[in-house]
Protein backbone atom coordinates (compact mmCIF):
# COMPACT_ATOMS: atom_id res chain seq x y z
CA UNK A 1 0.00 0.00 0.00
CA UNK A 2 2.93 2.06 0.93
CA UNK A 3 4.84 1.41 -2.33
CA UNK A 4 1.19 2.46 -4.15
CA UNK A 5 1.22 5.65 -2.67
CA UNK A 6 4.67 6.80 -2.93
CA UNK A 7 3.81 6.77 -6.98
CA UNK A 8 0.77 7.80 -7.50
CA UNK A 9 1.80 10.86 -4.95
CA UNK A 10 3.12 12.91 -7.35
CA UNK A 11 1.62 12.43 -9.87
CA UNK A 12 -1.33 14.25 -7.28
CA UNK A 13 1.52 16.78 -7.05
CA UNK A 14 1.83 17.54 -10.17
CA UNK A 15 -1.78 17.90 -10.95
CA UNK A 16 -2.45 20.19 -8.17
CA UNK A 17 0.80 22.39 -9.31
CA UNK A 18 -1.00 22.45 -12.86
CA UNK A 19 -4.14 23.69 -11.30
CA UNK A 20 -2.88 26.22 -9.41
CA UNK A 21 -1.22 27.91 -12.11
CA UNK A 22 -3.86 27.46 -14.69
CA UNK A 23 -6.07 29.06 -11.87
CA UNK A 24 -3.26 31.64 -11.48
CA UNK A 25 -3.17 33.03 -15.24
CA UNK A 26 -7.12 32.60 -15.53
CA UNK A 27 -6.86 35.17 -12.67
CA UNK A 28 -4.47 37.30 -14.78
CA UNK A 29 -6.27 37.42 -18.07
CA UNK A 30 -9.31 38.79 -16.37
CA UNK A 31 -7.31 41.37 -15.01
CA UNK A 32 -5.99 42.36 -18.49
CA UNK A 33 -9.67 41.92 -20.06
CA UNK A 34 -10.65 44.42 -17.50
CA UNK A 35 -7.44 46.43 -17.88
CA UNK A 36 -8.70 46.89 -21.51
CA UNK A 37 -12.58 48.24 -20.47
CA UNK A 38 -13.81 44.75 -20.13
CA UNK A 39 -16.35 42.68 -22.20
CA UNK A 40 -19.00 44.18 -21.31
CA UNK A 41 -17.68 47.68 -21.57
CA UNK A 42 -16.98 46.44 -25.30
CA UNK A 43 -20.80 45.33 -25.86
CA UNK A 44 -21.87 48.22 -24.56
CA UNK A 45 -20.99 50.12 -27.16
CA UNK A 46 -23.34 47.91 -29.88
CA UNK A 47 -21.03 48.06 -32.86
CA UNK A 48 -18.15 49.76 -34.75
CA UNK A 49 -16.69 51.18 -38.26
CA UNK A 50 -13.61 51.92 -38.90
CA UNK A 51 -10.97 52.56 -41.51
CA UNK A 52 -8.04 49.85 -41.55
CA UNK A 53 -4.85 49.38 -43.37
CA UNK A 54 -2.78 45.99 -43.32
CA UNK A 55 0.92 47.10 -44.69
CA UNK A 56 4.13 46.02 -45.71
CA UNK A 57 6.00 48.01 -46.29
CA UNK A 58 9.67 46.68 -47.63
CA UNK A 59 7.38 45.39 -50.00
CA UNK A 60 5.51 48.43 -50.45
CA UNK A 61 2.19 46.54 -50.85
CA UNK A 62 -1.31 47.59 -48.91
CA UNK A 63 -4.59 46.10 -48.09
CA UNK A 64 -7.06 48.70 -47.19
CA UNK A 65 -10.54 48.27 -45.64
CA UNK A 66 -13.71 49.85 -43.97
CA UNK A 67 -14.68 47.59 -41.29
CA UNK A 68 -17.63 47.30 -39.79
CA UNK A 69 -18.55 45.09 -36.79
CA UNK A 70 -21.61 44.07 -34.65
CA UNK A 71 -20.43 42.73 -31.76
CA UNK A 72 -23.42 40.76 -30.46
CA UNK A 73 -23.03 37.69 -32.61
CA UNK A 74 -19.57 38.86 -34.08
CA UNK A 75 -20.96 39.77 -37.18
CA UNK A 76 -18.05 41.47 -39.78
CA UNK A 77 -18.64 43.36 -43.02
CA UNK A 78 -15.43 45.12 -45.00
CA UNK A 79 -15.32 47.08 -48.07
CA UNK A 80 -11.84 47.40 -49.64
CA UNK A 81 -10.04 50.12 -51.77
CA UNK A 82 -7.07 48.41 -52.04
CA UNK A 83 -6.04 45.26 -52.72
CA UNK A 84 -2.43 44.02 -53.01
CA UNK A 85 -1.34 41.56 -49.79
CA UNK A 86 -4.14 39.09 -48.47
CA UNK A 87 -7.53 40.35 -49.96
CA UNK A 88 -6.98 38.40 -53.23
CA UNK A 89 -5.26 40.60 -55.42
CA UNK A 90 -4.99 38.46 -58.26
CA UNK A 91 -8.87 38.52 -59.11
CA UNK A 92 -9.83 41.37 -61.32
CA UNK A 93 -12.52 43.65 -60.00
CA UNK A 94 -13.10 46.68 -58.26
CA UNK A 95 -15.58 46.76 -55.75
CA UNK A 96 -15.02 43.77 -53.24
CA UNK A 97 -16.82 42.66 -50.07
CA UNK A 98 -16.91 40.51 -47.50
CA UNK A 99 -19.65 39.46 -44.78
CA UNK A 100 -19.79 37.25 -42.06
CA UNK A 101 -23.42 36.90 -40.82
CA UNK A 102 -22.58 35.15 -37.69
CA UNK A 103 -22.72 31.79 -39.13
CA UNK A 104 -21.67 31.90 -42.78
CA UNK A 105 -19.65 34.28 -44.68
CA UNK A 106 -20.32 35.36 -48.50
CA UNK A 107 -17.34 37.55 -50.64
CA UNK A 108 -18.42 39.54 -53.59
CA UNK A 109 -16.31 41.42 -56.27
CA UNK A 110 -18.72 44.27 -58.19
CA UNK A 111 -21.36 42.68 -56.51
CA UNK A 112 -21.34 39.45 -57.49
CA UNK A 113 -20.79 36.08 -55.31
CA UNK A 114 -17.76 34.35 -55.16
CA UNK A 115 -17.88 31.32 -55.55
CA UNK A 116 -14.52 29.78 -56.10
CA UNK A 117 -13.50 27.97 -52.88
CA UNK A 118 -9.87 29.09 -52.27
CA UNK A 119 -10.80 32.88 -52.70
CA UNK A 120 -14.11 32.40 -50.62
CA UNK A 121 -12.19 30.44 -48.28
CA UNK A 122 -9.96 33.74 -47.97
CA UNK A 123 -12.87 35.93 -47.44
CA UNK A 124 -14.38 34.18 -44.10
CA UNK A 125 -10.51 33.49 -43.09
CA UNK A 126 -9.91 37.23 -42.93
CA UNK A 127 -13.78 38.33 -41.67
CA UNK A 128 -12.99 36.32 -38.75
CA UNK A 129 -9.08 37.45 -38.19
CA UNK A 130 -9.91 40.98 -38.63
CA UNK A 131 -12.73 40.98 -36.35
CA UNK A 132 -10.58 38.71 -33.80
CA UNK A 133 -7.86 41.37 -34.02
CA UNK A 134 -9.89 44.52 -33.03
CA UNK A 135 -11.74 42.45 -29.93
CA UNK A 136 -8.84 40.23 -29.37
CA UNK A 137 -8.40 41.80 -25.54
CA UNK A 138 -11.84 41.20 -24.81
CA UNK A 139 -11.89 37.72 -25.42
CA UNK A 140 -8.96 36.36 -23.60
CA UNK A 141 -11.35 34.43 -21.22
CA UNK A 142 -13.90 33.18 -23.18
CA UNK A 143 -15.22 30.04 -22.65
CA UNK A 144 -12.70 27.13 -24.38
CA UNK A 145 -9.36 29.27 -24.06
CA UNK A 146 -7.08 27.43 -22.08
CA UNK A 147 -4.08 29.82 -20.13
CA UNK A 148 -0.62 28.62 -18.73
CA UNK A 149 1.53 30.47 -16.66
CA UNK A 150 5.31 30.88 -17.70
CA UNK A 151 8.35 31.84 -16.25
CA UNK A 152 8.81 35.83 -16.65
CA UNK A 153 10.67 37.42 -19.33
CA UNK A 154 12.76 40.51 -19.57
CA UNK A 155 12.67 43.16 -22.71
CA UNK A 156 14.27 46.10 -22.94
CA UNK A 157 13.87 46.49 -19.09
CA UNK A 158 10.56 45.17 -18.25
CA UNK A 159 9.95 41.99 -16.91
CA UNK A 160 6.67 41.25 -18.41
CA UNK A 161 4.46 37.96 -16.81
CA UNK A 162 3.89 35.41 -19.35
CA UNK A 163 0.62 33.49 -20.03
CA UNK A 164 0.58 31.03 -23.08
CA UNK A 165 -3.12 30.66 -24.59
CA UNK A 166 -4.32 27.87 -26.61
CA UNK A 167 -7.89 26.78 -27.94
CA UNK A 168 -10.22 24.13 -27.39
CA UNK A 169 -11.84 21.94 -30.29
CA UNK A 170 -14.20 23.89 -32.25
CA UNK A 171 -12.85 27.26 -30.97
CA UNK A 172 -10.92 29.67 -32.89
CA UNK A 173 -9.76 29.12 -36.21
CA UNK A 174 -7.67 25.78 -35.28
CA UNK A 175 -7.13 24.25 -31.99
CA UNK A 176 -3.26 24.37 -33.33
CA UNK A 177 -3.12 27.82 -32.69
CA UNK A 178 -0.93 29.03 -29.68
CA UNK A 179 0.13 32.22 -28.12
CA UNK A 180 2.44 33.72 -26.15
CA UNK A 181 0.79 36.93 -24.26
CA UNK A 182 3.55 39.21 -22.60
CA UNK A 183 1.25 41.11 -19.84
CA UNK A 184 2.56 44.64 -18.58
CA UNK A 185 2.92 44.26 -14.81
CA UNK A 186 2.12 47.95 -14.46
CA UNK A 187 -0.73 48.30 -16.93
CA UNK A 188 -1.87 45.18 -17.11
CA UNK A 189 -2.03 45.54 -20.39
CA UNK A 190 -0.80 43.33 -23.40
CA UNK A 191 2.53 45.08 -24.94
CA UNK A 192 3.51 41.78 -27.22
CA UNK A 193 2.46 38.15 -27.91
CA UNK A 194 3.75 35.60 -30.45
CA UNK A 195 1.33 33.69 -31.85
CA UNK A 196 1.21 31.22 -35.21
CA UNK A 197 -1.91 31.28 -37.59
CA UNK A 198 -2.35 27.68 -38.98
CA UNK A 199 -5.71 29.28 -41.07
CA UNK A 200 -3.32 31.10 -43.19
CA UNK A 201 -0.64 27.98 -43.32
CA UNK A 202 1.26 29.35 -41.28
CA UNK A 203 2.74 27.14 -38.65
CA UNK A 204 6.00 29.07 -37.35
CA UNK A 205 5.68 31.95 -34.96
CA UNK A 206 5.13 35.99 -35.45
CA UNK A 207 5.81 38.61 -32.99
CA UNK A 208 3.19 40.98 -32.63
CA UNK A 209 3.73 44.32 -30.98
CA UNK A 210 0.99 46.66 -29.89
CA UNK A 211 -0.15 50.14 -29.36
CA UNK A 212 -3.65 51.39 -27.55
CA UNK A 213 -5.95 54.46 -27.62
CA UNK A 214 -8.37 54.82 -25.48
CA UNK A 215 -11.71 55.80 -27.24
CA UNK A 216 -15.22 55.64 -25.36
CA UNK A 217 -13.74 54.37 -22.10
CA UNK A 218 -12.20 51.40 -23.76
CA UNK A 219 -8.50 50.65 -24.84
CA UNK A 220 -8.26 49.61 -28.59
CA UNK A 221 -5.23 48.56 -30.05
CA UNK A 222 -5.08 51.04 -32.83
CA UNK A 223 -1.67 50.02 -34.04
CA UNK A 224 0.03 46.83 -34.11
CA UNK A 225 3.23 45.17 -36.21
CA UNK A 226 4.41 41.97 -36.84
CA UNK A 227 7.64 39.71 -37.94
CA UNK A 228 8.68 36.02 -38.14
CA UNK A 229 9.98 35.08 -34.32
CA UNK A 230 10.56 31.71 -32.59
CA UNK A 231 9.03 31.00 -29.34
CA UNK A 232 12.03 32.98 -27.43
CA UNK A 233 10.05 36.28 -29.02
CA UNK A 234 13.43 36.90 -30.72
CA UNK A 235 12.72 38.46 -33.92
CA UNK A 236 13.82 36.36 -37.17
CA UNK A 237 14.72 38.13 -40.56
CA UNK A 238 11.59 38.93 -42.20
CA UNK A 239 9.87 42.44 -42.95
CA UNK A 240 7.51 43.80 -40.73
CA UNK A 241 3.97 44.26 -41.47
CA UNK A 242 2.03 47.11 -39.92
CA UNK A 243 -1.68 47.61 -39.27
CA UNK A 244 -3.23 50.90 -38.54
CA UNK A 245 -6.82 51.34 -37.34
CA UNK A 246 -8.00 54.89 -37.66
CA UNK A 247 -11.42 56.67 -37.69
CA UNK A 248 -13.03 54.44 -35.02
CA UNK A 249 -17.00 55.19 -34.44
CA UNK A 250 -18.91 52.97 -31.96
CA UNK A 251 -22.77 52.75 -31.48
CA UNK A 252 -23.61 53.16 -35.62
CA UNK A 253 -26.96 51.62 -35.26
CA UNK A 254 -25.16 48.68 -37.49
CA UNK A 255 -27.83 45.44 -38.11
CA UNK A 256 -27.85 42.29 -40.58
CA UNK A 257 -29.32 44.35 -43.07
CA UNK A 258 -28.06 47.78 -42.87
CA UNK A 259 -23.98 46.89 -42.32
CA UNK A 260 -22.83 46.28 -45.91
CA UNK A 261 -24.79 49.54 -46.93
Amino acid sequence: MKKLISKILPFILIAATITVEAQEAKQLIRKVVEANGGKDGLHKLKDVSYDYSFMVKDNNIEDVSKERYIFDGEVSFAEYTKREVYAIPQMPGKTYTQFFDGNKSVSTMDGKVIAEQQPAFYGHILRKTNYYWFTMMFKLADPGVNHKMLPARDVDGTTYKIVEMTFGENIGESSDDKYILYINPETNRIDQFLYNATGFGVTEPSIMKVKYEKIDGIYISTYRKYAPADWDGNKKEGPWTEQYTKNVKFNNGYNLENISK
